[in-house]
């Protein structure tokens, strides 16, 4: 069975707050018949899943198998296996990707957040500077420790604490490694210039 993507128009206006910029990729998706099997199975499936086809970033790093696998299987022990509530991760997911200007990861995460239960509005402060308003005290914890590790790679006292009130110790473990996880993709789609599929 084929899915029919039908365009969400709030999703839409989320993810218009970060365009894209549109330019050749640097390294080239591979076709599908070209992927080893775990990678061409993720794309198919995934594309399925979402309505929007393989996605760019399985087709690219699918180009370099043994990477592809050990890069899958920690991925998925962070989102969408981890212990962090999944509303959580995806906030968390789109602050990373609002702080790198990283357009590839908004566009296919605004979709998932709202999937995952977050409101318009709490998807629109995660693009805010800082995002104040339309956030819970938990969640503006989440936005303050992402923004932090973003800029510093370290976290003040007052954040630690405030981190260790929010969260068991599993949990800002797991929270740090996604938020360094979302960075490094999100420098790898910008080096590697992997661009936004034309029917996301």
């Amino acid at each position: 069975m084929i899915l029919v993507r039908v365009p969400d128009p709030a999703a839409a206006r989320l993810q218009a707050l970060l365009p894209p910029v549109r330019r050749a990729p640097r390294v080239p998706p591979a076709p599908l018949r070209r992927l080893r099997p775990l990678a061409r199975v993720m794309a198919l499936v995934t594309g399925r899943v979402t309505g929007s086809g393989p996605p760019a970033i399985f087709t690219t790093l699918g180009r370099h198998p043994r990477l592809f696998r050990g890069w899958l299987l920690y991925s998925a022990h962070l989102m969408p296996f981890g212990t962090l509530p999944r509303r959580d991760a995806e906030l968390v997911i789109l602050r990373v990707a609002w702080q790198c200007g990283a357009a590839y990861e908004w566009w296919h995460h605004v979709p998932l957040a709202l999937r995952a239960g977050l409101s318009p509005d709490e998807i629109a402060a995660a693009a805010g500077k800082p995002p104040a308003t339309g956030l819970s005290e938990r969640q503006r914890v989440l936005a303050a420790i992402t923004d932090e590790l973003i800029a510093q790679r370290a976290l003040s006292d007052d954040t630690w604490r405030a981190a260790r009130l929010a969260l068991t110790e599993r949990e800002v473990i797991e929270l740090c490694l996604l938020i360094g996880h979302y960075q490094g993709l999100a420098a790898a789609i910008g080096g590697l210039g992997i661009q936004l599929e034309d029917n996301v």
